[in-house]
C-alpha cells in the first residue's frame, strides 16, 4: 500500500495541484496581455461571443478552485495515512493528522486553504461579470486594486509549492526558493494560455462569420505568441538554474530515477519549443499578413494548440512525480520535501 501511495497517488494528486494552481494565476496575465487588449478593437463582435467566453473563463476558476481544494485535503490524507503505516496499530487518527501539520510540508500545504478560501471570495462569479469589462464594451472595468488582490493570492499559492518542495532545501536557499517561484510563475501564465485558446477561444467565434473568426485569432495568438515567447525563455532559464541547484553529477540524468523523470521533462519542454516556434513562426505571421495568406492558419493552429495542450498537462504530471523524487545534490539533511515520510514519522 505505501508504494502504491508514493508512485501513484500522490504523483497524481500533485499534478492536480499544480494544474488547478498555475491555472488560477495564469488566467491573470493571459486575461490582462492577451485577450483583454485582442477584444478591445473588436468592439461587440462577434455577437454573444464575450459572454460566452466570460462564463467559460468562470468556469474555469470554479473547477480549479474546487480541484486545488480538493487536492490539498487528499495530499494532507494521504501523507497522513503514510504516517499511520509506521504507527504501531497501522490505522489513521487524529494523531497522524496533527503530526503532518508539524512538518514544513503540511504547514505549507494547509495554507493553501486560506488562500483559496480568499481566491474564491474574491473571483466567484466576478470573473463572469468583470473579468472582461471595460475591454471595448464601454462598460466600467475592475479597479486595479482587484487584480492586484488575484495576482498576490495566485503567487502565494504558486509560493506554496516552492516553500513544500525542493527549492527549500537546495543552496543557496534565497536564490532557489525565488528561481523556483518565477519558474512556477512563468510556467502558469504559458500553461493558462494554452488552456484559454484552444478551449475557451473558441467560444468566441462560434456564432461569428469566418472574417470574425480571422479577426478573433489575430488579435489574440499574435500577442500569446509574444507572451508563450518571453514565458517559455523564462522557463528555460529558470529550469536550467534548478538543473545545477538540484542535480549531483551529469551522469544522475541517466543513474538515477529523479534524472530520468527530468531528462523526460526536458524530452517534452523539446516539444514544446518546436510546436511553440510553428504558432509563432508560421500561424502568426500569416495572420499578421492578412486573410489571403491567414486562411490555413485556423487549421494549423487547431493542431498545434492541441498537441501543446497535451504535452503540457504530461508535463505536469511529470513534475508531480519530480517533487516526490529525492534530488540527487543533497546539500542539507533534510528528506525529499513534497514527502513528509520517507522511512519514519515526519520530522519538522
Amino acid at each position: 500500500m505505501e508504494d502504491a501511495l508514493r508512485s501513484v497517488a500522490l504523483p497524481l494528486v500533485r499534478f492536480a495541484a499544480f494544474g488547478a494552481n498555475a491555472l488560477l494565476f495564469g488566467l491573470l496575465p493571459v486575461l490582462l496581455l492577451v485577450v483583454r487588449p485582442g477584444l478591445a478593437g473588436l468592439g461587440t463582435r462577434p455577437p454573444g461571443g464575450r459572454r460566452r467566453l466570460a462564463a467559460r473563463l468562470e468556469g474555469f476558476v470554479q473547477a480549479a478552485l474546487w480541484g486545488s481544494a480538493a487536492a490539498t485535503v487528499l495530499a494532507l490524507t494521504l501523507q497522513a495515512v503514510l504516517v499511520s503505516q509506521f504507527a504501531s496499530d497501522g490505522d489513521l487518527s487524529q494523531e497522524s493528522l496533527l503530526s503532518v501539520f508539524e512538518t514544513s510540508f503540511g504547514q505549507w500545504y494547509g495554507l493553501r486553504l486560506p488562500l483559496l478560501l480568499g481566491l474564491a471570495v474574491l473571483l466567484s462569479g466576478r470573473v463572469r461579470s468583470a473579468s472582461l469589462a471595460g475591454a471595448g464594451d464601454g462598460r466600467r472595468g475592475p479597479g486595479a486594486g482587484w487584480w492586484a488582490a488575484w495576482g498576490g493570492l495566485g503567487v502565494l499559492l504558486l509560493a506554496t509549492s516552492s516553500f513544500s518542495g525542493h527549492a527549500a532545501v537546495a543552496n543557496p536557499r534565497l536564490l532557489s526558493l525565488v528561481n523556483d517561484v518565477v519558474h512556477l510563475v512563468a510556467g502558469a501564465t504559458w500553461f493558462a494560455g494554452i488552456v484559454v485558446l484552444s478551449v475557451a477561444l473558441p467560444e468566441v467565434w462560434r456564432a461569428g462569420s469566418p472574417e470574425d473568426r480571422l479577426d478573433v485569432m489575430r488579435a489574440t495568438i499574435v500577442r500569446f505568441s509574444n507572451l508563450a515567447l518571453v514565458s517559455i525563455g523564462v522557463v528555460l532559464v529558470t529550469g536550467v538554474v534548478n538543473s545545477f541547484l538540484h542535480i549531483g553529477a551529469p551522469d544522475d540524468l541517466i543513474a538515477t530515477s529523479y534524472g530520468r523523470a527530468l531528462g523526460a521533462k526536458l524530452v517534452l519542454f523539446a516539444l514544446i519549443l518546436v510546436l511553440g516556434a510553428v504558432n509563432h513562426l508560421v500561424v502568426r505571421r500569416r495572420l499578421e499578413r492578412g486573410p489571403a495568406d491567414g486562411r490555413d492558419a485556423p487549421r494549423i493552429f487547431r493542431r498545434t494548440i492541441a498537441a501543446e495542450l497535451v504535452v503540457a498537462l504530461a508535463i505536469m504530471a511529470v513534475t508531480g512525480l519530480l517533487t516526490g523524487l529525492a534530488r540527487t545534490r543533497e546539500d542539507s539533511p533534510p528528506p525529499p520535501p513534497d514527502d513528509a515520510v520517507t522511512s519514519g514519522p515526519p520530522r519538522t
